[in-house]
């Protein structure tokens, strides 16, 4: 089997791929997107929860920031990744909640028992669905402030155009929002892999059909649907 190529179009990634690396495929990062933090004045203490839907949630609510944090504050974190940016800023999740779809995490955080009298803050960026803030607002006091934009990257880079077109080349789409910019300046047919339900349906939306859908909504669960639709690949074309 002729080598093949993996592309990243996430704004970045914390994974090493080693397993793929040692099957010999390349790696690639090229990015679709940016994000910019908008300048906005939080008062975190006014609240008892903080939700955070994404490690940039955490990045750009902290900038906003300007006094200490009062230690009664719980922080509910959505996925692993969201928890460990929290903890690299010296802060430490009350709870992680698994699943990162706006109905579990709505149905998660509403079955945690919290007092209506309680405040709560939803930190999101521009592109967040309104699904989860109107679906905890229906039970609870919650405040909904937008931290940062996602902005698609407008330069088209050569040398990406050729190593698509080599049958050999998978392209990940981590959000709708890499796959509108990707399209937008490339030649896309196949290949595609997407991370999850919510990036399958708006890449179909769009007329195409993903290779697959990572059973796991990581890098990791990526990897392993690579890994495993590859090893098929190889154990087809020797038999």
């Amino acid at each position: 089997m002729n080598k093949s190529n993996i592309i990243i179009t996430g704004e970045d990634f914390d994974y090493d791929f080693n397993e793929l690396k040692a099957m010999e495929v390349d790696i690639f990062h090229y990015p679709m997107i940016y994000t910019l933090g908008i300048d906005i004045n939080i008062q975190p203490n006014i609240y008892n929860y903080i939700i955070f839907t994404s490690k940039n949630g955490v990045k750009y609510f902290l900038k906003n920031v300007s006094t200490s944090i009062n230690r009664d504050i719980k922080f509910i974190c959505i996925g692993k990744k969201t928890a460990e940016a929290l903890k690299r800023n010296k802060h430490n999740p009350d709870i992680v909640v698994k699943r990162n779809y706006s109905k579990f995490m709505c149905d998660e955080i509403k079955n945690m028992g919290i007092s209506k009298n309680k405040k709560l803050l939803l930190i999101q960026g521009n592109l967040a669905k309104k699904e989860l803030f109107e679906c905890l607002s229906e039970s609870l006091d919650v405040d909904h402030k937008i931290v940062y934009t996602t902005n698609p990257v407008e330069e088209k880079i050569d040398d990406l155009n050729k190593k698509i077109e080599n049958e050999n080349s998978y392209v990940v789409f981590t959000s709708p929002s890499t796959f509108n910019s990707f399209i937008n300046k490339y030649n896309l047919k196949k290949n595609i892999i997407s991370i999850g339900n919510t990036t399958t349906d708006h890449i179909r939306d769009k007329g195409f059909e993903p290779l697959m859908t990572a059973k796991m909504q990581s890098y990791e669960g990526i990897s392993n649907s690579i890994i495993e639709y590859l090893n098929k690949k190889i154990n087809h074309e020797l038999s």
